[in-house]
């Protein structure tokens, strides 16, 4: 599974854009203040939060890999990590 967890961050076209899971989980954040419905807010503010925990502690075992938290049918993006704070 990392295998393919790597292979997959490897493929991403944001490879230039890599930055901390504290980074991506604001971009997450910021995503879900502005793109998703007064209804599923909380839901996706939660999922960024949990999701920014989680490539932390990913990161530290060397996974370097922010986990796209949006519903996105077939497909899971990931985002590649520099830094693991």
């Amino acid at each position: 599974m990392t295998t393919a967890i790597t292979a997959a961050a490897a493929m991403l076209p944001h490879a230039a854009d890599a930055k901390s899971c504290s980074q991506q989980g604001e971009e997450c954040r910021s995503w879900a203040r502005n793109k998703v419905s007064a209804q599923y807010y909380d839901r996706y503010i939660n999922r960024c939060s949990a999701e920014t925990n989680a490539c932390i502690a990913r990161c530290k075992t060397g996974i370097k890999v922010f986990v796209d938290v949006f519903d996105s049918p077939g497909s899971v993006q990931q985002y590649p990590i520099d830094e693991c704070r």
